[in-house]
């Protein structure tokens, strides 16, 4: 078939012209289509020799009795169909003249169908394309499907091959949509433009009550012979027993033991579907299916293409350096990242062993983390090791491994990112070098403080001997005492820097006890309410605690109780050192005067105190042990009216 077959459709009837023209302009976009209402018009294309086939009717002849046999005289080759509606006993069809065939229940497309055949048709074809039997409808549904990718193809080459000769009334293929529980068609047949195709049907969870839902429990073809009397909920039932509707018959569409649809099939014929229509219908069916999965694979792997190629994208990116080994250590892909950081080359590294960019006591420690991951859960462990680069520099570096997923049950590799820490490298010396500042600082503290301060107490206790106790001596001891527990703060400060970097395992009970041991405590009362793990630096929580009972001893009555619990009561037994690494908090608190408001919104600063005597540095101390172990740490109320300081967001255990 080429471009230049041309058809002349001509009718003296002009909305009779346009039917006969439409449905093949429409169905055989290949075919040039003429209508006219003139027959003059119509004598002249054909004495031009411009068309190939020439389709009229009844009516024209009748009234131009003479363009039949001008036809046939002067061009004796062509074809000439003429249209003929009848009325029979078994329904209305139409009769083509020459073609000598009556097609009863034929529409305008099947006449179209015949039209094409009777200009294109080859040698070796078994049908005219369009065709209302069952067999050719498969045939031209399987030629539509060989190169469908869309789901415009599947609606062109399924839905409307099989209504466009006429055997069937409508068709559509739908989806089941498992998360909302409903059927989906996304195609029609263009023939049904007047059908309500905006509908899903939903899937109920009781017992099966509709043939959708027995379909897709069965996975078997449902045919309803009656579709107004079927006892199950038909789709489209209304809408196809207002169009004359008799039959249907719906399909899944498997493949592979894979659900891909639903094919749904209308029949408006008296009789049904025979079984050669069930026959065709689960032919085409099943080649639907297989097309649908064959679009679905290569769906999935064309989005597995998009992840995969967005992936490579990501990881040529990435700064750092990353790369896979294979289960022996040898490099199966590297990044970019990695091959700035190394100076090698890509063909330089890939087959190379791991060994090229590290030492044997790095290796070594790469295998025992390997060794580790592959006998725990743990997905990721980091180690610290040493690239040595193409040029012989060194790069102090952080890599993340993670094992590949197992090939038949044997191990598949690693993966890793390696990251450059050089700076952090550098940042921790110089953090280092400042500890060993202060360290210094804190000796010159201890040594140049505490020495007078020794003489002095000692002049202090020689003076008591000779003239006796006093007020004014006691006045001067507690200054010098205070003096000794500012030198202590200020050391430990000093000494351990803002933030805890290592934790242990204590008990409260058990740091308390000895923070008491340690503070002139007089009349007053130490009660352990409760107790449990705490993660902490020891002898900062050690300090904080001695703070807080001097505190509450010095600003309270001479027998004041002093209690100390957790504030998490789900908190394990008293001294389970096990359990999760969960968070909870504890408190200290008196029954002593307490604190105003006013005064709490201030207690922690260092400048602040209500005493003549101090500088409010201890307190200060307390939140500064606080926030370097990241605990959150609040001044409020007991419920006897004393001061009580809560602490929160404490690990029971070290990380």
């Amino acid at each position: 078939m080429t471009d230049g077959n041309r058809v002349l459709c001509l009718s003296v009837d002009a909305d009779a012209a346009d039917r006969i023209a439409a449905p093949l302009e429409w169905s055989y976009p290949r075919i040039t289509v003429i209508g006219t209402a003139d027959p003059g018009e119509g004598i002249d294309r054909v004495e031009d020799g411009d068309v190939d086939c020439v389709v009229t009717d009844r009516a024209t002849l009748r009234e131009q009795p003479d363009l039949f046999s001008s036809f046939r005289r002067r061009h004796p080759n062509l074809s000439v169909l003429v249209v003929s509606p009848y009325d029979a006993e078994d329904g209305s069809g139409t009769a083509l003249a020459e073609v000598v065939d009556f097609l009863d229940g034929v529409d305008d497309e099947a006449f179209g169908g015949w039209v094409a055949n009777a200009v294109v048709a080859e040698p070796g074809d078994d049908g005219p394309p369009g065709g209302n039997r069952p067999e050719d409808v498969v045939r031209d549904v399987r030629r539509g499907l060989v190169d469908a990718t869309s789901p415009m193809d599947i609606e062109h080459a399924v839905c409307d091959q099989l209504t466009m000769g006429g055997r069937y009334a409508f068709a559509w293929v739908g989806e089941y949509d498992p998360g909302e529980r409903q059927v989906v068609p996304w195609v029609t047949s263009a023939a049904a433009d007047d059908w309500p195709t905006s509908t899903t049907f939903g899937i109920g969870t009781g017992p099966t009550s509709t043939v959708l839902e027995r379909l897709l429990r069965t996975r078997e073809t449902q045919v309803v012979e009656d579709i107004a009397a079927h006892a199950e909920d038909v789709p489209w039932r209304d809408a196809a027993v207002e169009r004359g509707c008799t039959a249907a018959m719906f399909v899944p569409l498997t493949a592979d033991g894979e659900l891909r649809g639903v094919l749904g099939v209308y029949a408006d014929a008296d009789g049904g579907l025979r079984g050669v229509d069930r026959s065709a219908i689960s032919e085409v069916g099943e080649t639907t299916a297989h097309v649908l999965d064959t679009m679905a694979i290569r769906g999935e792997y064309d989005q597995q293409e998009r992840v995969l190629r967005r992936y490579e994208r990501l990881v040529e990116t990435v700064g750092d350096g990353m790369y896979a080994l294979d289960s022996g250590g040898h490099f199966m892909t590297v990044n970019n990242g990695l091959l700035e950081m190394t100076g090698y080359t890509r063909e330089g590294l890939l087959g190379e062993h791991v060994s090229i960019l590290l030492d044997d006591a790095d290796v070594e420690r790469r295998r025992e983390t390997i060794d580790r991951l592959r006998d725990a859960d743990d997905e990721t462990e980091a180690l610290e090791i040493t690239i040595e680069c193409k040029d012989g520099t060194t790069v102090p570096c952080e890599n993340q491994i993670a094992l590949l997923p197992r090939d038949h049950d044997e191990f598949g590799g690693t993966v890793g990112v390696i990251r450059d820490i050089t700076e952090r490298k550098k940042r921790e010396r110089e953090l280092e070098r400042q500890n060993e500042r202060l360290e210094a600082f804190a000796s010159i503290v201890s040594h140049d403080l505490r020495n007078p301060l020794s003489v002095a107490q000692g002049y202090l206790d020689i003076v008591a001997e000779r003239v006796g106790e006093s007020d004014a001596l006691n006045n001067v001891r507690d200054a010098l005492d205070r003096m000794e527990d500012i030198i202590g703060d200020v050391l430990a400060l000093a000494r351990h820097g803002q933030t805890v970097t290592e934790t242990q395992q204590v008990t409260l009970r058990g740091v308390a006890e000895d923070a008491w041991s340690t503070v002139s405590t007089g009349d007053a009362t130490l009660e352990i309410v409760d107790s449990g793990p705490l993660a902490a630096d020891r002898s900062r929580l050690l300090r904080q605690l001695e703070n807080l009972f001097r505190n509450s001893i010095q600003h309270g009555a001479a027998d004041v109780t002093i209690r100390v619990g957790l504030l998490d009561q789900s908190a394990p037994d008293a001294d389970d050192q096990d359990g999760p690494a969960r968070s909870t908090g504890f408190y200290v608190e008196d029954d002593g005067p307490g604190m105003p408001e006013e005064i709490r919104e201030h207690a922690f600063e260092s400048s602040f105190t209500t005493s003549d005597e101090g500088l409010g540095i201890g307190l200060w101390v307390v939140r500064e042990v606080a926030s370097a172990h990241g605990w959150t740490v609040e001044a409020t109320e007991s419920d006897s009216g004393g001061a009580r300081f809560e602490f929160g967001d404490v690990r029971k255990r070290p990380e």
